[in-house]
């Protein structure tokens, strides 16, 4: 005689991370014996959602492994509203949970996760001076340089100049400065010419930024929009290396300390 057949709850998150009381509230259906279906949200990586999709099926598979088949994990796309119409065929209900479970936060278990050492981000136009302000933070604060040209020869080979193509550039080596800094400070030096992909970078690693100024004639093929509030703003027509180097340290010494 076939086994009967058994309907499932349903529980959609961002699960960033799978914390105690998330733990608590599905297990308030699963130890009725209840199988059920938890769907992750596809969220962009920034400060806020820095767990992977894959980071986060780990963790709930991990703390409800014992449940077995009961569970379901998928991962669904973001989503910012559920919509529902009547006579949908399943109820919609909240689960009232213990005072301190309900409680229990995702915030100061992600605020330890993103602990990381600074991103420092060199913006200017070509030639302004920003690998060798580079070189020489990286004697003072150890840290690794990720230089525009040596990204193109490695993980943007094939990337052109086009604004898309340098928006795309852009974003990688965000991405890498982001692992990076998990071990080291990361001294970035790439032009990030777009006022749009610098917000961008901003919500994903918030660099600190370093505006490299240097006077330049206008060239159409060489688009530049100047940063509208960068942390520290050096001149190299009038600062050489040495005093562009103390005007940036003096603010990290202020701001965030290595």
């Amino acid at each position: 005689m076939a086994k009967p057949y058994k309907l499932a709850s349903l529980f959609v998150g961002r699960w960033q991370p799978f914390h105690k009381g998330h733990k608590a509230l599905i297990e308030s259906v699963l130890k009725k014996k209840k199988p059920i279906v938890i769907a992750i949200r596809d969220t962009q990586i920034s400060n806020q959602n820095p767990f992977s999709a894959t980071e986060r099926w780990t963790m709930i598979q991990k703390a409800l492994k014992n449940y077995g088949e009961l569970v379901k994990i998928v991962v669904i796309p973001d989503i910012d509203e559920i919509c529902y119409g009547r006579d949908v065929g399943y109820k919609i209900r909240k689960i009232e949970l213990d005072q301190k479970i309900e409680k229990i936060s995702g915030t100061k278990i992600r605020v330890k996760k993103d602990k990381h050492f600074p991103v420092i981000w060199l913006t200017g136009q070509s030639g302004s001076g920003k690998t060798t302000l580079a070189k020489f933070l990286q004697k003072e604060i150890e840290g690794v340089v990720l230089d525009g040209n040596e990204m193109r020869k490695s993980i943007s080979e094939r990337a052109g100049f086009g604004r898309e193509d340098r928006h795309e550039h852009n974003l990688r080596v965000a991405r890498l400065a982001k692992v990076l800094a998990k071990d080291n400070p990361v001294i970035v030096s790439v032009i990030a010419p777009f006022e749009e992909t610098r917000r961008q970078i901003s919500k994903m690693i918030d660099p600190i930024w370093i505006y490299v100024k240097r006077n330049f004639p206008k060239d159409n093929n060489k688009p530049y929009e100047i940063p509208k509030n960068p942390s520290v703003i050096v001149d190299t027509n009038k600062q050489k290396p040495q005093e562009a180097t103390r005007s940036v340290l003096n603010y990290l010494s202020r701001k965030m300390p290595l």
